[in-house]
C-alpha cells in the first residue's frame, strides 16, 4: 500500500473531471485517460471539465433517524439530505483529483487527495455516532459514493477502505477474510530456544450481522492448514486465535514494534459492540508508549495481540476464470493473475465489477495494459486466456 501512496502524485495529478450528462446506452465502466490520468467512469456517465457533478443516492439511510441536519460541506465534496436520499455534489474547479491548486468560489485551495478523501470518509463514519445514520450505514454510503462517482481507481479504493498509510488500521467487514500465518516452533532442549520449525496458515471468515454492520470472526473449516518447513510439533488449530463470539466491530491494526534483535510489525485486533468505544480504544493504543493491549483501559473494548512474527493480512474475495480467489488489499489485476499460477503475459483480460447490485464490464481506451494495473475491489470477476 505504501507503493500506491508513493505513486499518488504522479498518478492522480489531473484537473477534476465532472459529470456533464448521462448516456443510458453505456452499460459498463470505462477506464479512460483524462488529461494524463486514468479515471474509472461509471456506467451511463459522460465526462466533461468545469461542470459541477451532482449524484442522487436514493435509500442511502433507513428511517427513522434522530438528526435531520446531517449535511457535509467541507472541501470539494458536499452532501445534503432529503429524507432518506443523499445528494452528493463535487464542486466545479475543485481540482479534487490532483495535488495541484484548484479554485472554489474564487478561492484557491491545495489538496492532497489521500489526506482529503481519508478525512471525508471519516466524516461519513461520524454520521453514525451523531444520529444521522444507523450503525453500518456509513461504510455502505462510502462504498456507494465510490461506485457512483468518476474517480481514479486509487481514489475510489481510498474512499472504500480508508488510507492505511495514514491510519495504520483496516476496519474488517464481510468484504474480507483474514489470513494468519502462525510460526511453529520446534521443541528444543534449551528452554530459551525459539527455533522456527515451520509455519501454518489459518483462514478466518468474517460473517455479517445484517442489522447494523457488526461482524463475527471464526476459522474457516477445511481451509486452516498449509504447513511449511517440515513437521511442526503443534498444529495451528491448537494455537489459532479465538475471537469474541458476539457480533462486534473489528479493526486490524499493524504497529511497528522493536524486539530485542530486529524491528517487527505487530498485529493487533480491536473490537467493540459500539463504534465510539472502538475509536476510543484505537486512540488509547496510539497514545500508548508501546504497541500492546496493555494500553487499552476501556472495559468496553476487546484487544487481541498476535505473537511476534505472525503474519496477519486482510484479503478480498474475487473470481478468476470462474473460480473463487483471494487477493491482498490493494492488489492489482496482474498481481492476482500471477498469484493464481501463471507468469505469462495474459491475453484478452476482462474485468467485471459491481454496479447497482449487478456485474458490469470495465472497458478501456487502450487495451489490456491499463486493465492489468487496475486496483481490485471485492467481488471483481476476472477472466483471461
Amino acid at each position: 500500500m505504501s507503493a500506491i501512496r508513493s505513486g499518488a502524485a504522479s498518478v492522480i495529478a489531473v484537473t477534476t473531471m465532472l459529470l456533464a450528462g448521462c448516456n443510458p446506452t453505456v452499460r459498463g465502466y470505462r477506464l479512460s485517460h483524462q488529461d494524463g490520468t486514468e479515471v474509472l467512469i461509471p456506467p451511463g456517465m459522460v465526462v466533461a471539465a468545469n461542470q459541477t457533478l451532482d449524484v442522487k443516492l436514493p435509500k442511502a439511510r433507513k428511517a427513522p433517524f434522530q438528526q435531520t441536519d446531517c449535511g457535509i460541506d467541507r472541501g470539494p465534496i458536499a452532501i445534503r439530505w432529503r429524507g432518506r436520499t443523499a445528494y452528493v455534489r463535487v464542486k466545479s474547479g475543485s481540482d479534487l483529483l490532483g495535488f495541484g491548486q484548484g479554485n472554489v468560489n474564487g478561492q484557491q485551495i491545495v489538496l492532497d487527495p489521500l489526506q482529503y478523501i481519508n478525512e471525508f470518509r471519516k466524516g461519513l463514519m461520524a454520521l453514525e455516532s451523531n444520529g444521522c445514520l444507523h450503525m453500518g450505514e456509513g461504510q455502505t454510503l462510502a462504498a456507494n459514493i465510490a461506485e457512483k462517482l468518476p474517480f481514479p481507481p486509487f481514489i475510489a479504493y481510498l474512499l472504500r477502505f480508508g488510507a492505511f498509510d495514514l491510519d495504520q488500521f483496516i476496519d474488517l467487514t464481510p468484504d474480507f477474510r483474514l489470513r494468519v500465518v502462525y510460526p511453529i516452533y520446534s521443541a528444543a532442549d534449551s528452554p530459551g530456544s525459539r527455533e522456527i520449525a515451520g509455519v501454518e496458515t489459518v483462514y478466518y471468515e468474517i460473517v455479517p450481522d445484517q442489522k447494523d454492520g457488526r461482524v463475527r470472526i471464526s476459522p474457516i473449516n477445511g481451509k486452516d492448514s498449509s504447513p511449511n518447513g517440515g513437521q511442526a510439533p503443534k498444529s495451528a488449530k491448537q494455537i489459532a486465535t479465538q475471537f469474541p463470539n458476539s457480533f462486534s466491530y473489528f479493526r486490524l491494526i499493524l504497529k511497528k514494534g522493536i524486539s530485542s534483535k530486529d524491528p517487527v510489525t505487530l498485529a493487533i485486533v480491536l473490537s467493540s459492540g459500539d463504534r465510539k468505544h472502538l475509536e476510543d480504544a484505537t486512540q488509547e493504543l496510539n497514545n500508548g508508549t508501546e504497541p500492546s493491549c496493555r494500553a487499552i483501559a476501556s472495559a468496553d473494548a476487546n484487544c487481541i495481540m498476535f505473537p511476534p512474527l505472525t503474519g496477519v493480512s486482510a484479503e478480498i474475495r474475487v473470481k478468476v476464470n470462474g473460480k473463487e480467489a483471494y487477493a491482498r488489499l490493494g492488489a492489482q489485476v496482474n498481481e492476482l493473475i500471477r498469484d493464481v499460477g501463471t507468469d505469462d503475459i495474459p491475453r484478452s483480460v476482462q474485468v467485471r465489477r459491481m454496479f447497482s447490485k449487478g456485474l458490469v464490464p470495465i472497458n478501456t481506451d487502450s487495451g489490456d495494459k491499463d486493465i492489468l494495473a487496475l486496483i481490485l475491489m471485492p467481488g471483481d470477476v476476472i477472466s483471461y486466456r
